[in-house]
């Protein structure tokens, strides 16, 4: 039998492709620009995942991959280039070979060390070496385009740290509110939700339906828990800054408190917790709009699964 290595080119269909005399050995998977994507490199990078994966989590970082996936990794990859070649960042081999010897150093590697670990992965230096350089234009792409769209805010680091101690009661926070309040004899429909979404609106509209014209509003500022009623001090505790909290009936009155500052008394755990938080809430962010960015990019280039 004759083993022909066969190369079927976009959208042929070839009648000798099915002769019992030949063997197909590869074909294109896709393409991207002028870029060919074939089967076999497909193949090779699916049975070096392991490899991949551990020399760089940043590119491989999803826990399966199908060959779409994988498809998707070269045109993502192809693209970044573009994109960085395009603002007149170009890592071109000194760099990567500067970046490989500073990770030898690093480990207290030589060059035959590097080696034998990477046969061992069953990878191959020209591998390692395409790996590392896309790894260096990812971390570029992240830090040059991807990072300033996105932006963490203090609030969002509160609420969520908020979010996970709300069980902590050990948490203690002085307030700046405001107090919206009203008779309940005032009110013709005695219902908590009808309440809080009239003061929503009020908020937005300035305006107040005639049934809530006795509503009267109180500025609290620097209010500590101390001497705060237990349901008063949980109703305050699982309401976000910048947010109304939940009604509540106190002396024959409606109150929903607006949370104009909410601070935690002390502090140290917060402190000690805060950047990890803020990383958490930049890297979520982060993938939401690589993903979007990569959505837009995508119609700026010739794209074909085949």
């Amino acid at each position: 039998m004759k083993f022909l290595i066969l190369l079927i080119s976009l959208g042929s269909s070839l009648a000798w492709a099915q002769s019992p005399d030949l063997k197909l050995l590869d074909k294109i998977v896709a393409v991207v620009n002028n870029q060919v994507i074939s089967l076999s490199e497909i193949q090779r990078i699916n049975e070096t995942l392991d490899a991949r994966t551990e020399v760089s989590p940043i590119l491989y970082h999803q826990k399966t991959y199908d060959q779409k996936k994988l498809i998707e990794l070269i045109i993502r990859s192809f693209i970044v280039k573009e994109k960085l070649t395009a603002l007149g960042y170009v890592i071109n081999d000194d760099a990567v070979e500067s970046r490989i010897k500073a990770t030898e150093g690093r480990l207290g590697l030589g060059r035959a060390d590097l080696l034998t670990f990477l046969k061992s992965k069953n990878i191959t230096f020209e591998e390692y070496f395409e790996i590392i350089r896309q790894t260096m234009e990812y971390n570029i792409f992240a830090s040059r385009i991807i990072a300033p769209l996105v932006s963490v805010t203090e609030q969002e680091i509160k609420n969520e740290f908020y979010k996970m101690n709300s069980s902590n009661n050990a948490l203690s926070f002085k307030y700046h509110l405001v107090d919206f309040f009203i008779p309940e004899e005032k009110l013709i429909n005695k219902d908590d939700q009808k309440f809080l979404s009239t003061l929503r609106d009020y908020q937005l509209t300035g305006k107040l339906p005639e049934e809530f014209r006795d509503l009267e509003t109180s500025e609290l500022d620097n209010l500590s828990e101390e001497g705060l009623s237990k349901e008063l001090v949980k109703v305050l505790k699982e309401t976000p800054e910048g947010s109304f909290s939940k009604p509540v009936l106190l002396a024959g009155h409606w109150h929903s408190f607006y949370v104009q500052k909410k601070d935690l008394v002390e502090s140290l755990q917060y402190q000690k917790t805060k950047d990890h938080i803020q990383q958490d809430i930049f890297m979520t962010k982060g993938q939401a709009v690589t993903e979007n960015w990569f959505e837009r990019e995508y119609a700026n280039y010739f794209i074909k699964y085949l």
